[in-house]
């Protein structure tokens, strides 16, 4: 590895020396640093090399050796590695305060051969921090690249993280460089041609990103990071949390901020209300006492499913409808609204690069993966490269039922991760998720934007009389023309009891409802139970219920269902029901996305006169 030495340690010296305090008493050998704008010590010549690489019993990593011909040693090596060893003071670690044994202990039985190889890093390098904040600086022989070059490692137990791995001696001198700008980028008047090169930098990643070349823009942000400069870590936070790389919420800044206000305190918000912590104080003790009312409004809103992120001009537009579409369960067809109205996007503060605060956006934000996020950034938006006659108005902005349709089918259904808990679905035509509520609903208000856990774990009903059986469902459109609700199974629908839900919410039009109770094994496409019936105006067509070769039917049994009428494959009946009625139910959207729901009424009839009832116990001894 060739690199020319001087002049970057000559830079580097000279910004050092200019950061310093004049009003602040140098230290130990600083003063003559400061005054000689020089780090460094003198060159070690070839004599004194040759008979360090003899003690050692081992050749020098290459970049490790030419540094040493210009410098014997360096002060200041970041922030916490006040002196590098010079030529006499290089030596094998040896593990004095016995690390090494330290960290085997601290092994898991099932610890792999890397993690085993780690712990022998202190008795097989050599050190090179010479004074330091209990910092080691391990040069590994043992990490070896095709150069020739040893990996240095630098570990400090304070900062309770394994050994930090620098790609060479040169590579470790460069991070250190980087350390020594972050950790003055503070200080007042801190500018050199270093800081204005990485803020010119800065300012074309922002032009980048803005035009949708986002990938070259996150380099030159995390290098400028790296450095400490301002502006990088907001807009490569940006960047790496609508790509899924990473998070940009701002914890604990002030709201006078209209990007926190706007985006990166909800995305902290959402965090929190993740993380499942219930007590918000220590959440909201890091923001400015101003502020923490607000905070917690916008966490209640998250928590109950209700937040719902503004945006301005045809862009604003486009997220109410792509609320809307999202709510109706269409999640493409919201992505295709918001994509079309991505160029007209603007931002609200000079650092704002992207719609990052749509992730926490109760419907939208599940809406908006990983893979949606990256077609955005790679869209130029806030007038960058698309020209004011092609920036969509409001005109522009797709109405609802003008969106293409989500068209999944029925057969996903039968696939192991929807089958793993099984599902109820009930399909009605003519009325839209909305109105399912009036027909199925137990009279409890709505519940907004539900996960699959939510209506299945967190909303079950809990006061149901014990002969009921209610449920949560969450409620979408199906298509042209129809409505869904589903929920995870429940009670065998073999139950005599069991009532076809679809004849209540059938007045005035039809309804399926469709039933697979979950198996242990589902390889050969059948699950333990399944139920298929119509009805028409409060009236029962048809149903099949089907458990292994025990089928129970009634009415005349359509020809969809499958050719010997039993429904046993299970995909195949779901495939030719969604033909048959022309219904289809987003996979993503009951998989992954959040729904409006509601409980049920019991899909088990009241006991009748006569009809005996046990119920069973259990206790433990002591009990």
């Amino acid at each position: 590895m060739r690199f020319e030495w001087r002049p970057f340690l000559e830079r580097w010296s000279a910004e050092w020396a200019d950061a310093q305090d004049p009003d602040v008493e140098p230290g130990d050998g600083e003063r003559a640093a400061r005054e000689a704008r020089w780090l460094g010590f003198e060159a070690v010549d070839e004599e004194r090399l040759v008979a360090l690489e003899e003690r050692l019993g081992r050749a020098l990593p290459p970049s490790l050796r030419s540094f040493l011909q210009v410098s014997d040693g360096w002060r200041n090596a970041g922030h916490f590695v006040y002196l590098l060893a010079g030529a006499e003071r290089i030596d094998w670690c040896r593990d004095p305060h016995g690390l090494g044994d330290i960290w085997r202990e601290s092994l898991a039985e099932d610890a792999d051969d890397e993690e085993a190889r780690e712990a022998g890093l202190w008795e097989r390098s050599l050190q090179l921090a010479a004074e330091s904040d209990m910092v080691d600086v391990l040069l590994d022989p043992e990490d070896v690249d095709e150069r020739g070059e040893w990996a240095v490692y630098t570990y400090a137990g304070w900062r309770g993280s394994p050994p930090q791995r620098h790609g060479s001696f040169k590579h470790f001198m460069e991070d250190m460089y980087e350390e020594f700008l972050a950790m003055s980028a503070g200080r007042p008047g801190f500018a050199n041609d270093t800081t204005r090169a990485l803020d010119a930098g800065v300012e074309r990643a922002r032009e980048d990103a803005l035009s949708g070349a986002y990938e070259a823009a996150a380099g030159a942000l995390a290098e400028a990071m790296a450095c400490g400069r301002p502006r990088a870590a907001r807009m490569l936070g940006q960047i790496q949390t609508l790509s899924g790389t990473g998070g940009g919420s701002e914890d604990g800044a002030s709201l006078h901020d209209p990007y926190v206000a706007r985006e990166a305190m909800p995305l902290s918000c959402a965090d929190q209300v993740r993380s499942g912590r219930g007590d918000d104080t220590w959440f909201l003790s890091r923001y400015p006492e101003e502020d923490r009312e607000a905070v917690a409004r916008v966490l209640e809103r998250i928590r109950e499913g209700t937040y719902a992120y503004e945006a301005s001009g045809a862009f604003g537009e486009a997220v109410v409808a792509a609320r809307e579409l999202a709510r109706q369960a269409r999640p493409e067809a919201a992505w295709r609204t918001l994509a079309a109205a991505v160029p007209a996007w603007l931002p609200v503060a000079p650092d704002h690069i992207a719609p990052v605060g749509l992730l926490a956006d109760s419907l939208l934000g599940p809406v908006l993966t990983p893979d949606r996020g990256r077609a955005l950034l790679a869209t130029a938006r806030a007038g960058a490269g698309a020209p004011a006659a092609l920036r969509p108005g409001p005109a522009a902005v797709p109405a609802a039922e003008a969106a293409p349709p989500d068209a999944d089918g029925l057969g996903w259904l039968a696939a192991p991760e929807a089958l793993r808990l099984g599902f109820r679905l009930v399909l009605v035509e003519g009325v839209d998720p909305a109105g399912l509520h009036g027909r199925m609903g137990s009279g409890e208000p709505v519940l907004p934007a539900l996960t699959g856990f939510d209506a299945g774990f967190r909303h079950r009903p809990r006061d149901a009389e014990k002969w009921e059986d209610r449920v949560v469902v969450r409620t979408g459109s199906a298509g042209a023309g129809w409505s869904f609700a589903h929920a995870a199974c429940g009670t065998d629908a073999r139950s005599s009891r069991f009532v076809s839900p679809a004849v209540a919410a059938s007045h005035g039009t039809r309804a399926l409802t469709v039933v697979a109770d979950s198996a242990s094994d589902q390889r050969d496409g059948r699950p333990e139970t399944f139920h298929l019936s119509l009805a028409e105006d409060g009236r029962l067509v048809h149903s099949l219920t089907v458990h292994g070769d025990e089928v129970i039917s009634t009415g005349h049994l359509p020809p969809y269902l499958a050719p010997d009428g039993t429904g046993s494959d299970l995909r195949r009946a779901l495939e030719t029901t969604a033909e048959a009625f022309g219904v289809s139910v987003s996979e993503e959207a009951v998989l992954r996305g959040r729904l409006d729901g509601f409980k049920t009424v019991s899909w088990l009839r009241e006991p009748r006169e006569g009809e005996a009832w046990v119920y069973m116990t259990v206790s433990r001894a002591g009990d």
